[in-house]
């Protein structure tokens, strides 16, 4: 039996690492590991990594969900990866429509929607945006309204 873990006090840099740490072990995002064990037989330690994963991601989108993420100051390096330009006209984007797919973002922005892609995956994975499957697009839709930086704690 697997433990269920409290991870409501945990801080967003070991929240993040532990996602990482999933990410690196199996080569790829939460999303496509589950894709791919649906459609094979998984292993039991696939089976119990997923279970722990899945915890940390629902963890990260139930915070993203509140509108507001909150940063101390050692945990804002995980998401300077964010604030580069592009990635803020996709939050710009983003925030002044309810949802968009890849290819809306792609052509207002100006930009391949291959390489917006990627950058939505790496805005998901930090819990700022979220995604579902509409037929053969993926629409995203911002869930971070606030994003705070604490200076102490």
């Amino acid at each position: 039996m697997v433990k269920k873990h409290n991870l409501s006090k945990i801080g967003y840099s070991d929240l993040i690492e532990t996602i990482r740490r999933f990410e690196k072990k199996y080569g790829k995002d939460f999303h496509d590991f589950s894709s791919e064990l649906e459609e094979n037989r998984a292993s039991f330690e696939e089976l119990v990594d997923k279970f722990e994963w899945e915890q940390y991601m629902n963890e990260m989108k139930k915070r993203s969900e509140l509108g507001r993420l909150e940063l101390n100051i050692r945990d804002a390096k995980e998401f300077t990866e964010i604030f580069t330009p592009i990635r803020l006209d996709i939050l710009g984007i983003l925030a002044s429509k309810v949802e968009a797919s890849v290819s809306e973002i792609a052509e207002a922005i100006k930009r391949p929607v291959g390489s917006v892609s990627e950058m939505l995956k790496i805005l998901e994975s930090k819990g700022i945006v979220t995604s579902k499957r509409e037929g053969k697009r993926k629409v995203y839709k911002l869930l971070v309204k606030e994003i705070i930086l604490k200076i102490s704690e």
